[in-house]
């Protein structure tokens, strides 16, 4: 049901991994006082998996998400010939398809849904020991920074599932992103209110045509704007009576729907929203047709990158908190962050082989920097999220907030001596070779880390004011809610489209909330409550 998680992974790319070995920090097979050299003296094994497509991925010729400088590393360090048996940009379909038909490979991502109904039916293996006795103590450190994910791969105190984790609570929050030239040019002030957005909406549009804001179908980013009007949707909340109960069918949510009917009148929202999938919106942001964008903290890399490369460095766009209709700033929603898994093909014969490779990239991404050579860490890196197959890596929950410290303070200080890990040199630089030269593919570190206005100094701000509100749903959907799939979700995505494009008037709000609660809603409610209510 949390639409943001699966959307800021637009894939957003996340995988993690299983086990494999060490008991050391860096690995099974490492020389303890040389972490870079393999001892190993084992024959190749080939281990079999499959991976979602990142549809913004770029790799160098001849490389693709099969081939690649890791899959090359894992060979030529560990051995390990990580054959890649299908990709797809239906990864949860195709996926769900292989299980029903038995078909798996031996390591691969799942959502907890795909988890608890691979754990019921005895088809993946019990990880409790190979993962106590061969991941390294930096992974396992990750464990200890989210229990509550890592308990949520377990069932009956057996870990099934090791949760990818997650880059830590400071990539939640959400922005409104607008276009710099234009704002400058017309001499806009930042933005206080909602009221003010929808006016450089309209001074954008009459400035230079096209529409005000861009969104998309699944409505995910026009919910972004929710929180102006106190709504949040896609979020299990305590209403006045502290019962849990769904966000979007909220009366926040019926005023925020009005307004969205008025800007649709107007033509801020894209007028072909309905019809327009996430390449088609942001494919729109890339040619220039709009200015400002509801989005996540990772506008830099998609469409950023883009954006600069097609119309220069000026048309960057910078984040803005969002405001509140009354112009204070919005109660950010922040959700239970972790949710995907790595899991084995019971009968699998090398479960440590798999964690030698998640202890490597933990390995790199936190220490490699005084281990590995900085042309090795670049080409790793650079090639990070695109090119990591699905089930090969987890990550530090605290990553990104203590990257962000020690990065903002050496861009500010130029003392580059606390800079302790690979990744906080990786956004360092970038953000440097950004502000130098203007590199497009640089421009996701700076916008999230090292611009004036970046996404992380404003996500922090929110964190440290505890300026959210977190979801009641801390943890692994209860099974009722599961089992709806998206259905529920469809009913009102489909509905509030209507509103918003007029077809049905701001009162058909109340007939979707109960025909939503009336196709599971209510059950689903209850299921909610008994698990995580008081």
């Amino acid at each position: 049901m949390n639409k943001k998680t699966r959307s800021v992974v637009l894939s957003l790319l996340m995988s993690t991994v299983l086990l494999a070995a060490c008991t050391n920090d860096s690995g099974v097979g490492q020389n303890p006082t040389n972490p870079d050299t393999d001892t190993s003296d084992s024959g190749t094994i080939t281990i079999h998996t499959v991976t979602s497509e990142h549809t913004a991925a770029k790799y160098p010729q001849g490389d693709d998400i099969t081939n690649n400088v890791w899959i090359r590393r894992y060979q030529e360090k560990f051995n390990i010939n990580v054959k890649t048996d299908w990709v797809s940009d239906e990864y949860n379909t195709k996926l769900n398809l292989a299980i029903a038909s038995n078909d798996l490979p031996d390591v691969f991502r799942v959502n907890p849904s795909q988890l608890k109904q691979l754990v019921e039916a005895d088809m993946v293996m019990d990880l409790t020991e190979v993962f106590d006795q061969h991941a390294s103590d930096r992974v396992k450190s990750y464990m200890e920074m989210d229990k509550d994910s890592y308990e949520s791969g377990k069932k009956d105190g057996k870990l099934y599932g090791i949760p990818q984790m997650h880059w830590g609570l400071i990539e939640q929050p959400d922005f409104v992103w607008i276009r710099n030239d234009w704002k400058e040019e017309l001499g806009i002030k930042d933005p206080t209110s909602m009221g003010d957005i929808k006016e450089i909406a309209l001074k954008f549009m009459e400035k230079h045509g096209g529409y005000g804001i861009a969104v998309d179908q699944s409505l995910d980013y026009l919910n972004l704007l929710a929180i102006a009007w106190g709504a949040h949707p896609d979020m299990w909340i305590e209403d006045s009576t502290g019962k849990l109960t769904y966000g979007s069918i909220q009366p926040e949510m019926k005023q925020a729907l009005a307004d969205w009917a008025e800007w649709y009148k107007q033509g801020i929202i894209d007028p072909e929203f309905a019809i327009k999938d996430f390449n088609a919106m942001n494919a729109d942001i890339v040619a220039g047709k709009v200015g400002i964008q509801p989005f996540y903290q990772w506008w830099g890399y998609n469409p950023g990158v883009d954006t600069v490369s097609n119309l220069g460095k000026d048309a960057i766009f910078y984040p803005y908190l969002i405001p509140t209709i009354d112009g204070k700033e919005a109660k950010q929603s922040i959700f239970f962050a972790n949710n995907n898994y790595i899991v084995m093909k019971k009968g699998f014969a090398n479960p440590q082989e798999v964690i030698k490779i998640l202890n490597d990239y933990a390995y790199i991404v936190d220490e490699g920097s005084g281990k590995e050579s900085q042309e090795t860490l670049s080409d790793l890196l650079d090639n990070d999220i695109a090119h990591v197959v699905g089930a090969f890596r987890v990550l530090n929950p605290n990553s990104d907030y203590e990257q962000f410290e020690a990065v903002s303070a050496a861009l500010q200080s130029k003392d580059t001596s606390g800079l302790t890990t690979s990744g906080m040199w990786q956004k360092y630089n970038n953000s440097v070779e950004f502000m130098e030269n203007a590199t497009p593919g640089s421009v996701g570190d700076y916008l999230q880390q090292g611009a004036p206005k970046n996404a992380y100094s404003l996500a922090k701000k929110v964190l440290d004011s505890e300026n959210y509100i977190k979801t009641a749903l801390w943890g692994v959907s209860p099974e009722v809610l599961s089992n709806y799939g998206s259905t529920l979700d469809d009913i009102l995505t489909e509905g509030f489209t209507k509103i918003i494009m007029g077809s049905e008037n701001i009162d058909y709000f109340d007939v979707l909330v109960q025909n939503w609660r009336a196709a599971g809603g209510d059950e689903a409610t209850q299921a909610v409550n008994d698990t995580y209510g008081k």
